[in-house]
């Protein structure tokens, strides 16, 4: 969620849609498949409990009750939310520069240790080749150290480049993709349609171009006098 919010923050049209985990999903299996098998037994997402409007701020959660809607996916709440949680998030990631955030506390609890306890069962059965890990917390570092040593892989997964990653954790990461822009618009729903896609990326392009042109009007130098004689009134020549 703190990734969707910064792409929020950043891109503003991705300000009323939410992340769909199933075509999330589709993303890094169609455009990630030199890392996997082609296949994969469960996606997990982990929130805090009691946390469920917020999730449903951010996710296009699947409808449970339609069938053939859930294919291994599953929305596990686990731990707790501190109190005014999401006033504290905000606070951190609009005044906090990234370099400092890693410093102040987290706004839940549990959530982080349910996760490794859950993959390090997996890991210590054989059960996992590769674990594609969507976050940013330097505190999965041991975690995926840990991982590799059961004979696993770590792969990061980032929503896009304008998240800066944490560059320790990546350090353990066996992988780092980040999803680019049109797989990005298609996760989202309800997905932006052309005008907006075309508005969006005009901006950036009209700027750049602007800048461009003026700054070689800036660069261009004075015009030489002319050699012709000018012509009086009359027409004579002087």
């Amino acid at each position: 969620m703190a990734q969707i919010r910064h792409l929020r923050r950043a891109r503003p049209i991705f300000v009323d849609r939410k992340l769909c985990p199933k075509k999330f999903l589709e993303f890094f299996m169609r455009k990630l498949g030199d890392l996997h098998s082609g296949e994969y037994k469960r996606a997990i997402f982990y929130f805090a409990n009691g946390d469920d409007a917020n999730v449903e701020t951010h996710f296009e959660a699947p409808n449970i009750r339609k069938p053939g809607e859930v294919r291994d996916l599953h929305f596990k709440y686990c731990g707790h939310k501190l109190k005014k949680s999401e006033e504290f998030e905000q606070f951190v990631e609009k005044s906090v520069p990234v370099k400092f955030r890693s410093r102040f506390s987290k706004s839940e609890k549990g959530i982080d240790i349910e996760m490794c306890c859950d993959a390090l069962k997996l890991a210590s059965a054989g059960n996992i080749e590769r674990l594609f890990l969507l976050s940013n917390d330097g505190d999965f570092i041991p975690f995926c150290r840990t991982i590799k040593e059961f004979g696993a892989n770590i792969s990061m997964i980032y929503l896009s480049e304008i998240i800066p990653p944490n560059g320790d954790l990546l350090q353990e990461a066996d992988s780092y993709d980040v999803i680019g822009a049109n797989e990005l618009y298609s996760i989202f729903l309800p997905p932006p349609t052309e005008a907006e896609i075309a508005a969006e990326t005009a901006g950036p392009a009209a700027l750049a171009e602007a800048d461009a042109i003026e700054e070689m009007l800036s660069e261009k130098p004075e015009a030489e006098p002319s050699d012709l004689e000018t012509v009086n009134e009359e027409g004579d020549e002087p």
